[in-house]
């Protein structure tokens, strides 16, 4: 899952998303089922993207599109810690997907329905995970097992059917006020059941491991800053660092700016360089129901920027594109309006234009780029579906085909969530 400008919610994201500090440190005291918790997540998806080009292939051969659709199911149980200065818990991670449509010549390259040998979509898959938690004095977590990690540098992918997830073991810590620190070793990846289809640098391999330590301060509701350090074995050592402010304005307005900035340096052996300075800021004006942002990405360095699944906290990494290729720079303007403004709770709108420009690459006849993204979602107020979310996501791609070819893209998905403890 993309967004325009991610990092500014750094300190909430990683809170949640690890699943470790507000609410845990608050059932401590709870016991182990008392303060347990429990949802159910269905999200259904349908997924097209048109390649707009037949010479394209994958294990299946030609295609000029790719289109599936499927059911997904998440179960999410955390439970409460166990009396005393030591609380003891644990949690479980549920995935199950159901294939709806995945016709031949057309499925396979989204990674959202895993293949078998013949290269056809399953028509259902499941696994189940697990992890155990242990609470001191109510500000520290330890965790062992599955884990969603959140965090600028090492991060969980949930922008299709269902979330991939991490196995290892992490702390956490939030004695001092407004400060939330992390570590972790994570040395596994689990993805959907897509074991086949893994993208990127990080391959799910029990050797290969991935050590981060990083936090984040808020200095204020309106100031906070994050630093992180990691060390993905045999590929890289990474730091991040980066800052949001708000400024309130008059007129009921205000001026948020997100600064983010990454320093990888190569640390494997084999000839693949990822030595890349990657940074980009962003301001974002809000007034009333409006928000207007505009954004500047630069690449510098040997190499473009890799990162495992979402772990990539620039502003112009979006739907599609991430504008991460060799010295690329990337320029974004946005636009979005709750309809909260006309009467119309529940419904918000999103557009956005990134061009990039300055791409380094050999086996490219074009240096520039562009993405076009229109993100539409409702959330229903009343009746007997109230609380059920519809998103229709649409992106439209434009670059050289070696740099992956044009693509237009629909996401339409439904969700809803039930709170079962």
């Amino acid at each position: 899952m993309k967004n325009t400008v991610k990092w500014s919610s750094v300190a909430l994201a990683v809170a949640m998303g690890n699943g470790l500090i507000a609410t845990q440190a608050v059932a401590q005291g709870e016991g182990f089922v008392e303060g347990a918790t429990a949802t159910l997540e269905s999200r259904t998806l349908y997924f097209n993207r048109d390649y707009r080009d037949p010479g394209q292939t994958n294990q299946n051969g030609s295609m000029s599109r790719a289109e599936e659709a499927a059911t997904g199911f998440r179960l999410n149980f955390q439970s409460g810690y166990t009396q005393g200065p030591v609380g003891l818990g644990a949690d479980v991670l549920a995935l199950a997907g159901i294939k709806l449509d995945s016709s031949g010549g057309h499925n396979g390259r989204l990674n959202m329905l895993p293949t078998d040998s013949n290269g056809d979509t399953v028509a259902e898959y499941a696994e189940i995970r697990g992890a155990v938690k242990a609470n001191i004095a109510g500000d520290t977590t330890l965790r062992y097992g599955v884990h969603l990690t959140e965090n600028p540098v090492i991060n969980y992918e949930d922008a299709r059917l269902l979330p991939n997830h991490y196995f290892g073991y992490s702390i956490a810590n939030t004695s001092i006020d407004g400060l939330f620190v992390e570590a972790g070793r994570m040395t596994d990846r689990g993805e959907m059941g897509m074991s086949s289809q893994r993208e990127g640098a990080f391959v799910a391999d029990e050797d290969q491991k991935v050590d981060y330590l990083g936090g984040t301060y808020e200095f204020a509701d309106t100031l906070s800053a994050s630093l992180y350090t990691s060390k993905a074995e045999d590929l890289w050592k990474r730091h991040f660092a980066g800052i949001a402010h708000t400024a309130e304005l008059a007129n009921d307005m205000s001026l948020t700016t997100d600064l983010s900035y990454y320093k990888t340096s190569d640390d494997s052996s084999a000839a693949t360089d990822f030595d890349n300075d990657a940074a980009s800021l962003a301001f974002t004006l809000g007034a009333g129901f409006h928000d207007l942002t505009v954004a500047y990405q630069r690449m510098s360095g040997d190499a473009g920027f890799e990162y495992f699944d979402a772990g990539i906290y620039l502003a112009n990494s979006i739907q599609v594109l991430d504008f991460n290729a060799k010295d690329e720079r990337s320029w974004q303007a946005r636009y979005d309006y709750d309809f909260e403004g006309v009467g119309i709770p529940g419904l918000t709108f999103m557009t956005r234009y990134i061009t990039g420009d300055n791409i380094d690459s050999s086996a490219s006849a074009r240096d520039s780029r562009w993405e076009r993204d229109t993100d539409i979602r409702y959330t229903v107020q009343r009746g007997f579906l109230q609380g059920v979310n519809l998103v229709w996501r649409n992106a439209t791609v434009r670059q050289h085909a070696d740099l992956g070819g044009d693509i237009d893209e629909n996401r339409l998905i439904a969700s809803y969530t039930w709170n079962l403890l």
